[in-house]
């Protein structure tokens, strides 16, 4: 039977602090002070060197530890590998959130800093100290920026609200913050197009227009990145994957009305799976607060089955029924009104 290698032990002589760093050395044949700079290099990384050196110093035995026998040895092995797995997990996960806000170019830094740091030690090393790191780290920036997927890095929110709609820029992106069109008081055109370009993040993007002018909309949408519609699927959020735009209160891409005149907006959306609502608001009324303004559809209540009751309780229950209906009519009417927007023409209600 092959004998487990010698575990990697803390060194009591030449060492600063727990003796992880001269170990380590002493194991791989190259000089202490390359391995602290890589330690030093991988704090500035979340502080991902520390927590890699403190574990260290829990798992690998101190020179004075004699006796150490083929299990503790197994055990610090599989310790070890633990923690490897734990070390690319990590880089897999820095990888993926540096691509993801357009910082793909700190990876393919680090790669190289690796690349050549190992290369400079190849015989000592080993290929696998190399391309498992590397590979760590490229493989899902590769992956992510084949698949069309990024965010801007900024959690903030951002408010558009121009003067002016030629004040409008060609095209607008937003990160991880809610991304809003304020366009109430903004001087529209009495007819044409306005056309406006937005390449969302995760949140919500809104677009506020005149609660007292008809502006057609047609919205143009376009897919959600292949990888990211398949990462939320295996999660279980298939709703993310492809966000539903909702124009009015209601699904759709186009509301226009030839009787009624006014400019179009052509909206050109695209986002990581953030959804998108475009209608009118009142001026007193702040759409981050309230997006679902006026509130939802109203249903207007059936006639009640009377059948079997006695007489005296039936009529009771017909004359409630027809006090919420009242109610509940106007609220319909006013809700629908306000539901439809600017751009459709209601007729009266027949009074019955």
């Amino acid at each position: 039977m092959n004998e487990l290698p010698a575990p990697i032990t803390r060194a009591r002589h030449g060492r600063w602090l727990g003796g992880v760093c001269t170990g380590l050395a002493r194991r791989w044949d190259v000089s202490p002070g390359r391995v602290r700079l890589g330690f030093v290099l991988a704090s500035l990384l979340a502080g991902l060197g520390v927590l890699v050196y403190v574990a260290a110093w829990l798992i690998f035995p101190s020179d004075s530890e004699d006796g150490v026998s083929a299990g503790q040895r197994g055990i610090v092995a599989l310790a070890q590998f633990i923690g490897a797995l734990l070390g690319l997990a990590t880089l897999v996960a820095a990888g993926t959130a540096a691509t993801l806000f357009g910082y793909g170019w700190v990876i393919v830094g680090v790669s190289c800093i690796v690349l050549v740091s190992t290369l400079a030690g190849w015989a000592r090393l080993g290929p696998a100290w190399a391309l498992l790191p590397i590979g760590a780290l490229v493989l899902p920036s590769v992956a992510l920026a084949v698949g069309g997927v990024h965010i801007e890095p900024s959690a903030s929110p951002v408010n558009v609200a121009p003067a002016a709609y030629t004040d409008l820029r060609k095209e607008y992106t937003s990160g991880l913050g809610l991304l809003t069109f304020d366009l109430r008081q903004t001087a529209l055109p009495k007819s044409g197009t306005i056309n406006l370009k937005v390449d969302a993040g995760v949140r919500r993007t809104l677009i506020a227009l005149p609660h007292d002018r008809c502006v057609h909309v047609h919205i143009e949408e376009g897919e959600t990145p292949p990888l990211l519609r398949m990462g939320a699927l295996l999660v279980g959020r298939g709703n993310i994957s492809t966000p539903q735009a909702r124009l009015f209160g209601g699904s759709g891409e186009t509301r226009q009305n030839t009787l009624v005149p006014g400019p179009t907006l052509v909206v050109n959306f695209t986002s990581m799976g953030g959804e998108l609502i475009v209608r009118d608001y009142p001026v007193d009324i702040d759409p981050a607060v309230q997006p679902d303004w006026p509130g939802y559809r109203v249903y207007v209540e059936e006639r009640p089955d009377t059948a079997g009751l006695p007489r005296a309780e039936a009529k009771r229950m017909v004359r409630e029924w027809r006090e919420r209906r009242e109610d509940q009519q106007a609220s319909k009417q006013r809700i629908d009104r306000l539901m439809d927007g600017p751009c459709v023409v209601h007729k009266k209600a027949k009074q019955k």
